[in-house]
């Protein structure tokens, strides 16, 4: 999934089902390969989840 700034995801955070707006993303590398983490703004509490994790609620 391709994400920019402003785009809406979904994502799984404590058990529970998210949705929020992508107000940053940062390129990261792990042992699973290159990734991006985005920060999520979500009712104004900012969550952080990689992008190979969100999911594009359009979808």
């Amino acid at each position: 999934m391709s994400t920019s700034t402003d785009s809406r995801v979904e994502f799984s955070f404590g058990g529970r089902q998210l949705a929020g707006r992508v107000v940053r993303r940062q390129p990261i590398a792990d042992v699973r390969g290159p990734d991006t983490l985005l920060v999520v703004d979500v009712d104004g509490l900012t969550y952080r989840v990689t992008e190979s994790e969100a999911a594009d609620p359009d979808r």
